[in-house]
C-alpha cells in the first residue's frame, strides 16, 4: 500500500475532529433525502450539518456528533 503525496480533505478533517467527536455522513440521490436519512438516524437538527456535497448527482451530508462516554 502506498502513501498518498498529499493529504485528502477526509484526513485534514478527520486530524482537526476532536476526540469525543465522531463524522456521521449520510448520501442520497436527493438533498431532502440526505436530510431525511440523518434525520431517520436520531441527527435532532439536520440542518446543523459541518459538510455537505454534492458530486455526480449524490448528495452527502455530513455531522459532527458527540460519542457517549
Amino acid at each position: 500500500m502506498s502513501t498518498a503525496p498529499v493529504k485528502s480533505l477526509i484526513n485534514e478533517q478527520i486530524e482537526e475532529l476532536p476526540a469525543d467527536r465522531m463524522i456521521l455522513a449520510f448520501t442520497h440521490t436527493k438533498w431532502l433525502g440526505a436530510l431525511s436519512l440523518a434525520h431517520d438516524a436520531g441527527i435532532p437538527n439536520v440542518h446543523a450539518w459541518c459538510g455537505r456535497a454534492c458530486l455526480c448527482g449524490e448528495w452527502t451530508v455530513a455531522y459532527a456528533v458527540k460519542v457517549a462516554p
